[in-house]
């Protein structure tokens, strides 16, 4: 059953890949995802991208960008880093900077180094050598097919995320998460261990696994695959501890075809437009069993 008023609670922008997310109520979408949404990213002495899966201490980081009027991200601004010990420090955005042809996941993509003195910051932040790196318009990664749902995709491309344009998420998946960990005297767990852009209220647990298309706002959004869960979202943020949990947990009512455990939906905008924080939700199809979009539009 659908619930009656599903609507957007929480907006999230990932300004630099694997650091701390930052909420907004005004989210733009350019043809890529989320603007200023995983547009910088740092990479190892290979130009391979770092993750938190690889050096926890990017979890800790405060990346953040400049808000424009309406408090949306100003994605051409500076990006400002910021971690314990350091004093904070303001990079430019700079398309002239020297390219490097670097890694993310099984992508190869051109992007623009951001200097020796971001480097030296961001190397002392997480206490191992990296590059910072962002896009620029000669960055290319293609959208896979599995993220896009039915929505067209040959011509689509995006930035550094784990695939898709966008991550969803229900609250009441959380919640029935957190019921299960607290009925096992788990610490419950808070949404920024699992990076969603859009969070939904008003929904019944994993309502969205089941969706094929929805509107958000007035933004057509076709709803991709589930998102396989890794060992990031057993990290602590604030300490930096690894937990069996929240994976141990999910693979006990979670399990994809795959034998990975799946949490949230990729999922991928039509065109651009804009997303905010109370927008309504209507989902207008759903996936039937062969994986197809039975719609529910009237008429």
């Amino acid at each position: 059953m659908i619930p009656a008023s599903p609507r957007v609670s929480a907006l999230y922008v990932h300004p630099l890949k694997g650091a701390r997310p930052v909420a907004v109520p005004v989210m733009p979408l350019d043809e890529l995802g989320a603007v200023g949404d995983r547009r910088w990213m740092l990479v190892d002495d290979s130009n391979i991208a770092i993750t938190p899966r690889d050096v926890p201490r990017l979890a800790q980081l405060i990346a953040s960008l400049p808000l424009r009027n309406d408090r949306a991200i100003a994605a051409d601004g500076p990006l400002t880093l910021s971690a314990n010990g350091l004093p904070a420090i303001s990079i430019a955005l700079a398309s002239d900077g020297a390219r490097r042809e670097v890694r993310c996941w099984d992508d190869t993509l051109i992007m623009a180094d951001a200097g020796d003195a971001a480097a030296r910051w961001c190397s002392n932040a997480l206490a191992t050598p990296c590059r910072l790196v962002h896009m620029v318009p000669d960055s290319h990664r293609p959208l896979q097919p599995k993220y896009a749902g039915e929505i067209p995709h040959a011509t689509r491309e995006v930035t550094v995320t784990d695939g898709a344009p966008l991550l969803l998420l229900g609250e009441s998946s959380l919640n029935a998460l957190n019921d299960r960990l607290r009925a096992k005297g788990e610490s419950v767990l808070t949404v920024d261990r699992f990076r969603p852009n859009v969070l939904l209220a008003g929904t019944n647990a994993h309502d969205e696994d089941s969706w094929a298309h929805v509107e958000i706002g007035e933004v057509d959004i076709g709803v991709g695959s589930p998102c396989p869960r890794c060992v990031v979202t057993t990290i602590d943020v604030g300490t930096l501890a690894k937990s069996v949990e929240p994976l141990r947990t999910l693979a006990e009512y979670r399990r994809g075809d795959g034998g990975g455990v799946m949490f949230g939906m990729n999922v991928t905008h039509a065109v651009p437009g804009t997303l905010r924080v109370g927008d309504a939700v209507r989902v207008t199809a759903l996936k039937s069993g062969r994986g197809q979009a039975e719609s529910l539009r009237s008429g």
